[in-house]
Formats: C-alpha cells, sequence, structure tokens
C-alpha cells in the first residue's frame, strides 16, 4: 500500500511537472507566426489608398503598434534585398546581399559588428522554424526568387542571382511556396541545366500553375508558379490563372495549419513596390487592396487559432507618393475629396494593360482613356506628351497623378519610416511596438519562437575548407559546370553540392541538416557534414 501511495505521488507529480511545462510553453511560445510585407509601401501609399475604398478603412488600420526604421547597416535609404534580411535574421546589412553577414556597418540598429562574420550566410526565422517541426511557407507575387521571398529562404550575395536562390529553395524543405518564377526552374532556361520542376515533383510537391489547381489541390507541400516571371497587378489578373494574394493566403494557411507544432508564414505584397516605382497610383492602389484583404485573412485565422503572433511592416518606402501636388498649392483644404478620387478609385484596368491596347499610330489613346479612366477632354499639353512619349506607361501615370492632385518625389525607394503592425492572440506575447528598426523585427520573430538565430547560424554554416582541412582531408573546390567541394580523407570520399542540402560519400546520397553555401570565396556546411570526416 505504501508502494502504491509512493507510486501514485510520483504519477501525480510528473503529472504536474508535465502541464507545467507544457503551459509554459504554450503561453510563452507562439505556435503560428504569419509576417506580412507590403513591399514599398509607405503611410502615404496606404492613406492615398484607403480613399479610394467605399468606406475608408482598411483591416489593417485596427493593428498599428508603431513605426519601423528601415535603414540599411551602411545607408539611410534601404533596398528590398537588406531591409528583408534584417527582418529574417535580426541583423541589418548592405545591398544586394541576401541572408548574408554585411560588409561593413556604420549605421544605427547595426549592433556588434564582427568582421570575422563579414559575408557569412546567416540563419533566418524559417530555417528556425524548420527546425522546432513547424510547417513553413513563402509567398509572394513576385518571382518568388525576388529579394523579399529570398531574404527568408536563401543566402547569396547578389539578389539577382535568381538561378542560384532558385535551387536553394528548391532544397529548403519549405511547405508551401506560392507565386511566380517558374522560368528560374525550367532546365531549358537554367544554365547548369538542371531541371528543377522535375526536382521539385521528386520531392513531393503539388507542382501547380492555375488558380483552380490551387483550390483542388489536397497536398500538404504545394509549390505554385502562377507565371514564367512575375504576377500581374491585382487588378489586371486573370483569375482563372492567377489567384490573389488573400487566396494565396487562404490556402497555405489551411495546409500548413495541419501541423499540430505550428507554422510560419511569409507574405509578401511584392507589387505595391513595383507600382510606386512606376509612379503608378492605379497599379498601386490594386495592390494595396489586395493586401489589406490577404490581412483580413490572416487576422480571422489568427482570431480563429490561439496563440497566433501576426506582423506587418513594410521593408521600405517607394516612390515618396503625396496625397496633394503643386497644383493646389494654395486653396488645397478647398478641394474636395472627388477631386482625388474620380479616375483612381473606379479605373478598371492599370496603364500596364492599357498600353498593350494602343495601336501603332496611338490613334486610339483618347478612346482608352475615356473607356478606362472616364478621361474625355485631353489638354493641349497632355496630347503633346503623349505624341512625344518614350514610355507609353510613365506618360499615362503623370497624366493621372496629375489630374488626381498626386504627387511623386522619386521613381526609387525613400527613407522614411514605415508603420508596423502587430496583433497576438497569446495574451502573454506582448505585440512589437513603439519605434523599432526593422532587425528588431527578426529578433521578435526569433525570440517568440524560442529561436537562437546566433546559434543556429554557427550550426548551419560552418566554414568547410578550414575545418575539414584541420581534420587532416585533402580538399578541393571545382566551379564548372556545377559548384562542387570534393573532401578526401583516408577511404572517405565526399562530394558536396552548392546551393542543396545533400552529399555522396564513397558513391552514397547522404541528406544533410541544411544547405551547402557559396559566397564567392568560402564554401559553408551544415555542423553534421564535417561529422562525416573523422
Amino acid at each position: 500500500m505504501k508502494n502504491f501511495k509512493k507510486n501514485l505521488s510520483i504519477f501525480l507529480l510528473l503529472i504536474i511537472l508535465f502541464s507545467t511545462n507544457t503551459f509554459a510553453q504554450s503561453n510563452n511560445t507562439a505556435k503560428n507566426v504569419i509576417v506580412m510585407i507590403p513591399d514599398g509601401m509607405s503611410v502615404e501609399a496606404l492613406s492615398f489608398a484607403r480613399w479610394m475604398t467605399e468606406d475608408n478603412k482598411f483591416t489593417i488600420d485596427d493593428l498599428a503598434t508603431g513605426l519601423v526604421r528601415t535603414n540599411n547597416s551602411n545607408t539611410p535609404i534601404a533596398d528590398s534585398a537588406p531591409a528583408g534580411t534584417a527582418m529574417a535574421t535580426g541583423i541589418k546589412t548592405i545591398s544586394p546581399y541576401i541572408g548574408s553577414y554585411p560588409l561593413t556597418s556604420t549605421m544605427p540598429g547595426s549592433d556588434n559588428f564582427n568582421k570575422n562574420k563579414i559575408n557569412f550566410p546567416v540563419a533566418n526565422v524559417l530555417e528556425g522554424a524548420n527546425r522546432l517541426n513547424k510547417s513553413t511557407g513563402i509567398i509572394s507575387t513576385s518571382n518568388i526568387q525576388h529579394a523579399t521571398p529570398a531574404d527568408f529562404s536563401a543566402h547569396h550575395l547578389d539578389r539577382n542571382a535568381y538561378e542560384e536562390i532558385a535551387e536553394q529553395q528548391v532544397y529548403q524543405n519549405i511547405d508551401i511556396v506560392l507565386g511566380a518564377g517558374s522560368k528560374y526552374l525550367e532546365k531549358s532556361i537554367r544554365k547548369d541545366k538542371e531541371d528543377l520542376i522535375k526536382e521539385i515533383k521528386s520531392r513531393g510537391y503539388d507542382y501547380i500553375t492555375n488558380t483552380q489547381e490551387l483550390k483542388n489541390s489536397k497536398s500538404d507541400k504545394i509549390w505554385g508558379s502562377f507565371n514564367e516571371e512575375s504576377m500581374s497587378y491585382d487588378l489586371d489578373r486573370d483569375e482563372k490563372v492567377e489567384p490573389s494574394l488573400a487566396e494565396m493566403t487562404e490556402k497555405a494557411l489551411d495546409v500548413l495549419s495541419k501541423n499540430n507544432n505550428g507554422l510560419f508564414l511569409m507574405v509578401e505584397g511584392s507589387e505595391i513596390d513595383w507600382a510606386a516605382h512606376a509612379n503608378d497610383p492605379i497599379a498601386l492602389k490594386s495592390d494595396i487592396l489586395a493586401f489589406d484583404k490577404a490581412v483580413k485573412v490572416a487576422k480571422d485565422f489568427a482570431d480563429k487559432n490561439p496563440n497566433t503572433i501576426l506582423l506587418i511592416a513594410s521593408d521600405h518606402g517607394t516612390g515618396g507618393i503625396t496625397f496633394g501636388n503643386n497644383n493646389i498649392s494654395k486653396g488645397y483644404d478647398k478641394v474636395p475629396l472627388d477631386e482625388f478620387t474620380k479616375i483612381i478609385k473606379d479605373a478598371k484596368i492599370t496603364s500596364t494593360k492599357l498600353t498593350k491596347q494602343i495601336n501603332k499610330d496611338k490613334s486610339n489613346i483618347s478612346n482608352l482613356l475615356e473607356e478606362h479612366y472616364n478621361i474625355k477632354d485631353l489638354s493641349t499639353l497632355e496630347i503633346e506628351e503623349i505624341k512625344n512619349s518614350k514610355s507609353m506607361e510613365n506618360t499615362i501615370n503623370k497624366i493621372i497623378s496629375n489630374r488626381s492632385n498626386i504627387a511623386w518625389t522619386t521613381e526609387g525607394h525613400v527613407g522614411g519610416d514605415v508603420a508596423l503592425y502587430c496583433y497576438s492572440t497569446n495574451e502573454n506575447i506582448k505585440p512589437l511596438s513603439g519605434t523599432v528598426h526593422n532587425s528588431d523585427i527578426g529578433k521578435y520573430l526569433a525570440q517568440i519562437q524560442n529561436i537562437d538565430l546566433d546559434k543556429l547560424s554557427k550550426e548551419l554554416y560552418i566554414p568547410a575548407r578550414k575545418s575539414f582541412e584541420d581534420k587532416g582531408a585533402k580538399v578541393e573546390f571545382i566551379s564548372s559546370p556545377n559548384q562542387i567541394l570534393k573532401v578526401t580523407k583516408d577511404n572517405t570520399y565526399i562530394e558536396f553540392f552548392v546551393n542543396k542540402n545533400y552529399c555522396i560519400i564513397n558513391g552514397k546520397k547522404k541528406t544533410l541538416s541544411g544547405l551547402i553555401v557559396f559566397n564567392g570565396e568560402k564554401v559553408f556546411i551544415p555542423k553534421d557534414a564535417l561529422s562525416l570526416i573523422n
């Protein structure tokens, strides 16, 4: 009887300890993390787009918690590659780096610069979530190899190395990949002549290319390529071929949430930035509205799934848009809202699509402007600009902006702070708030998932040559046609394939815990690869 009571007491104590630990884990660590990036969206751009809605209200409005300082590690105006890297890794870097430690660091928010890490790959929060056995996903309306999605899934010193980035993404074990960019997967296009679409299918993905296939897919692993290079602006898209950002977000959350360990999802509204680069107010409105619909999907998911964190922030502002221009330098406070919105609000297509309908002699431009934008009274100056136009898109965007009292300061990026939005359905995890650096976002995303990114970097990205040579091995790097690191010691012969997650050891394939990465100077390997040589 004494033994029974003793054993019962121990059993009850174990239950209490287990319950306490489980309680602490679920209350201090986020199960589901959704990061949404309206690329290039300044506060002014959001204000502009809000006026174009029926009720002048966005879902995102109620989630605002602060501001984000977007500077690079070395310059005040950011690019998507370093800005996204900061959000994904907690480390500010320089252009055109993707997921890599900076060459220099002179600006605020760049803490404890370590020259010994220059150009090293640095681990990101998606890689950390993978190692927590969470389901992971990336969504983009650009090619999926573009800067921001690449920041959360690859490592390279050049954001434009789409073929290398594409290969890394294929071998990153991401569950859901939705966007465009099939061009960089195709054997006929790629310099290395590798068929990455075939590889994607062999790795268990349902490879899909249109909206219906996305809706019909029952797979837990989906790779969607809805255009060779990039998806259309939301206003122009063929709904049968290209799903909306909201549809992609909803599908991703439906699939990823099946995992009891939780999920990490990055969603980018890529072409908000492209519209602002083009100074196109119609496309800008279109894609900000589409992004906010995706935000609603994510917020609804968070409300139905306790212990979800939704964080939204742009990587930088683009275009320097202002609601107001020199037409109304005087009397600006007398101009009714309709004078700003009447063309843009009801526009049927963007200038990108309209210019494809213009005939060679430009004789139908007046009819097209009236049909799609209700512009019936072209001025002499506007007609002259159209006749002499070198870029019809730019000219039409200029006419629409000017008539709508909208101004732009640049076709590039701007350095202003952007808005921060953070929403938590875990009362023990406070939303990120205040004026923060973009690198603080990366640190926050790691902290709420209990990920040590510095430790993970040291485990995933070890300099290979020195490490193997210290173990007495012979190391040889082959750069063409594919980059291969060959390591030999005694009777062990290993080939490590750059941008992949496996090696061939004595003729047998072995999957590794991470990617093989080459930064132009050094090859980096995960820790378990080093253990293959005694």
